[in-house]
């Protein structure tokens, strides 16, 4: 998921026009006015474009992830109230999901690339700079976060080994480069589908483990940790955790962008939505329902031990523009692995981004 969310906005897909399909045209136009003298020249292969299926399993991906780890802890600092407001949080995301795609087409015949230039034409160059800060902000931070939580897992996975004695940071920096070397190899969301699918069943089996180890270790608890319904006080770190996990609007232009079928696209995200929200609702309730106030953040730990860089070799050629790729995303890793190895406290980074960065951009600003 982390290499799907760092490979997101480099995802550039040119004009889908068939004789065929009148009504393809408004969905695969340009900045420019589409006519037809451009159509020879701007047809893509569709074997590089997303089927539905994939697009779910890509959404799924990017947006289960993470965030999953952290909802029983939400729940521990606002109570059973939260899952209520993981329903809630579900179909928002998924209908401004929807309207930022609309907002895409709002001119007949022309297509925005990005949330930022959807952004430009609402509120101008200031909403531009805005979106676009927030976005980059987010983007750099899932990422860090996923890193985190890989360098925090293998770690615990390796105590008795001779490896142990690396220690968590170590195994922090080797997830980064794992992640740097996958995203200089790929160039776009559709190379990645199988690490979709991987992922999608990562977090499908995590659930699962989550809900089996829980319950299991339930009959061996002498009294259950205490519950509460609501905290007032703390909900708000609760609303972000939340948040934080349904922010994936910043990827949907351009994955409604690689469809083979972008008017399907309401379709797969609400089939998507769907499902996070109900894995979400279990992974919550059981880890809270469990383990109740001593619940830790990712919940594993308490179970049983502004301005794009044209990289295209139209521009550069294929040999400077590999060459450009790999500099760019290695620099790119490289701020991400250092915020990962220093901002390691997993607790307290996900409230701050839901707070600052998703919330805007997922359910105020569109």
């Amino acid at each position: 998921a982390g290499i799907t969310m760092t490979l997101h906005h480099r995802q550039q897909q040119s004009l889908l026009s068939n004789s065929d399909t009148n009504n393809t045209d408004s969905y695969r136009s340009t900045d420019t006015e589409y006519n037809s003298s451009q159509a020879d020249e701007r047809v893509p292969e569709t074997s590089h474009l997303s089927s539905t299926t994939e697009t779910f399993f890509h959404i799924v991906c990017i947006t289960a992830g993470t965030g999953i780890l952290q909802l029983p802890y939400a729940l521990k600092s606002g109570g059973w109230a939260g899952m209520a407001y993981i329903a809630l949080a579900a179909a928002i995301s998924a209908y401004t999901g929807k309207i930022l795609v609309r907002c895409l087409y709002y001119k007949h015949g022309v297509r925005l690339q990005s949330y930022s230039e959807v952004a430009e034409a609402a509120f101008g160059p200031r909403g531009r700079l805005v979106v676009r800060t927030l976005k980059d902000v987010n983007l750099l931070g899932v990422v860090g976060i996923y890193i985190v939580l890989a360098g925090i897992s293998i770690d615990s996975l390796v105590v008795g080994t001779p490896v142990e004695q690396f220690g968590e940071r170590f195994w922090i920096a080797a997830s980064a480069v794992v992640v740097w070397a996958a995203i200089v190899a790929a160039r776009q969301i559709h190379d990645v589908f199988v690490l979709s699918i991987f992922g999608t069943l990562t977090t499908v089996v995590m659930v699962v483990i989550v809900i089996w180890l829980g319950v299991l270790d339930l009959e061996f608890m002498h009294a259950r940790p205490p519950t509460k319904a609501i905290d007032i006080r703390m909900m708000p770190i609760s609303l972000a955790s939340i948040c934080f996990s349904f922010g994936g609007n910043l990827n949907w232009p351009d994955l409604e962008a690689s469809m083979k079928s972008p008017k399907k696209w309401s379709k797969a995200l609400s089939l998507a939505t769907t499902f996070i929200a109900f894995i979400y609702a279990c992974v919550a309730a059981v880890g809270y329902g469990v383990y109740g106030g001593h619940v830790r953040s990712p919940i594993f730990l308490s179970l049983p031990s502004e301005r794009d860089l044209d990289i295209s070799s139209n521009t550069l050629g294929v040999f400077k523009e590999r060459l450009w790729r790999a500099v760019f995303r290695s620099l790119l890793m490289l701020v991400i692995a250092l915020f990962a190895l220093f901002v390691s406290d997993f607790s307290k980074i996900v409230p701050i981004l839901g707070a600052v960065a998703a919330s805007l951009v997922v359910f105020v600003i569109p």
